[in-house]
């Protein structure tokens, strides 16, 4: 029983005349009507989460809606969720600012973009976590949606290089499935 319910259930309680509270019918009858305070209480703080994207979970589909975006449930919730702000933000002016902005807020660690002027693309690489995540498509697609059409994408990803890797103690690296160890960043 959490502290909510047991307040819940002590105020009802008090706010009984005394002669009640020996009761084990009032007692029973108290208890039940506490239960559904409960399980309404649940309800609309759950309802209440929805109208957040950065806390919806079963609304999030009317947010995707809402946004152009084509609802895909086997994606994770924060990979959904950062689609959706990336499209409630709104663009403006694209700056190597505003892409990197939203480059972080789709992986959810740190960019570094820059601009290359001799082949025509943005290059953008994820500094802040190693390995390819899981969302890269997703990133291409909404960097797409951002970035002028006659620019082309490049996405880098960084990894756990030799020098690193010499530089740990050999039961630093045994504690390491090699796959682990790519991604690891010290």
């Amino acid at each position: 029983m959490q502290a909510n319910e047991r307040d819940i259930r002590q105020d009802m309680r008090d706010y009984l005349p005394g002669y009640y509270r020996d009761s084990r019918v009032v007692s029973n009858l108290i208890d039940r009507e506490a239960d559904e305070i409960i399980a309404l209480n649940a309800a609309v703080a759950d309802t209440l989460a929805q109208f957040f994207v950065d806390t919806a979970t079963w609304g999030l589909a009317r947010w995707e809606a809402i946004c152009g975006i084509k609802t895909d449930e086997s994606k994770p919730l924060d990979v959904r969720r950062a689609i959706v702000k990336s499209r409630l933000q709104g663009f403006g002016t694209v700056t190597v600012e505003v892409v990197r902005g939203l480059a972080d807020t789709l992986y959810g660690a740190a960019t570094q973009v820059t601009e290359d002027f001799t082949g025509a693309r943005v290059v953008v690489k994820l500094v802040g976590k190693r390995g390819v995540p899981i969302n890269a498509e997703d990133v291409r697609k909404e960097l797409r949606e951002l970035i002028p059409a006659h620019l082309d994408i490049a996405l880098e990803f960084s990894w756990f290089v030799w020098d690193e890797f010499d530089a740990m103690t050999w039961d630093e690296a045994d504690s390491f499935a090699w796959d682990e160890l790519e991604v690891y960043m010290p």
